[in-house]
């Protein structure tokens, strides 16, 4: 199936590794001309090198970090200037730490506040405009299960993911008219390194004894009987933000292997 992300421009956050590379990766492959960034400037230079690679006719990356407002305009004015209008934008940013209420101070909440919703809104107000302009857009969100379903010990992303969808739902109603299109995606367990970070938080928690033991006690709970794997939601995304999607918006959608219990 074509997509026709051909010459499209698509900036993407957080994206050095996970979902946020694998993304980039099939954007490449479908010719679209990409912008990265990250934190973390080794792992942001090898995923530039991986997408120039998959065939990427322009790349351009740069390390940012989402809480900071002058970064992050500095990085979308480069990548208008450098490469041209922005057409798809992928919010990543990834997840706000585990604890439940007593073990999270104020401080807590107001960096996961930063991170997970006050992003999305800075970038939502800087590029949604442009795109209704243009009568062109597609924006899509990585969330959490977290957005339909609480997990225990996250209350955090519990509180924070339903939000930002929220934010997407709401622009979505908005926009819709001018042929710009917002979604979330909602990704259950996935092999990713954010999911060795909570491996890691369960194991120092005495929940689990081993890294196996933690895996296997998802593996049993998810009807697909297996973790995702990146470029499966990367596939849900890049479908969303090509032409074949022009009809669904304000919507998010679980890759999940049929954990979520809701109807």
């Amino acid at each position: 199936m074509d997509l026709g992300l051909g010459n499209r421009v698509a900036l993407l956050t957080a994206a050095s590794r996970g979902f946020g590379l694998a993304t980039a990766l099939q954007l490449a492959a479908e010719g679209a001309r990409v912008a990265l960034c990250a934190r973390g400037a080794a792992d942001l230079e090898r995923a530039r090198r991986a997408v120039s690679a998959a065939g990427c006719p322009q790349v351009i990356a740069a390390p940012v970090d989402l809480t900071d407002g002058p970064a992050v305009e500095q990085f979308v004015a480069r990548v208008e200037r450098d490469l041209g209008p922005i057409d798809l934008a992928l919010i990543n940013a990834g997840g706000p730490p585990a604890g439940n209420l007593a073990d999270l101070d104020l401080d807590a909440w107001e960096a996961a506040y930063r991170l997970t919703l006050e992003s999305a809104v800075r970038l939502c107000r800087r590029l949604l405009p442009g795109m209704r302009r243009r009568r062109f857009g597609r924006i899509v969100q990585i969330t959490s299960v977290t957005a339909r379903q609480p997990l225990s010990g996250l209350t955090l992303s519990n509180v924070l993911r339903p939000a930002a969808h929220a934010l997407i739902h709401d622009l979505a109603r908005q926009a819709a008219a001018d042929g710009v299109t917002l979604n979330s995606v909602a990704p259950g367990f996935h092999a990713t390194s954010a999911i060795e970070r909570i491996i890691a938080e369960r194991l120092a928690s005495g929940a689990a004894a081993t890294r196996a033991e933690v895996l296997a006690g998802w593996e049993a709970e998810i009807p697909a009987g297996r973790l995702g794997r990146p470029e499966e939601l990367a596939a849900l995304i890049c479908f969303l933000m090509s032409s074949h999607a022009a009809y669904i918006t304000g919507q998010c959608i679980v890759a999940d292997g049929g954990w979520v219990a809701g109807i």
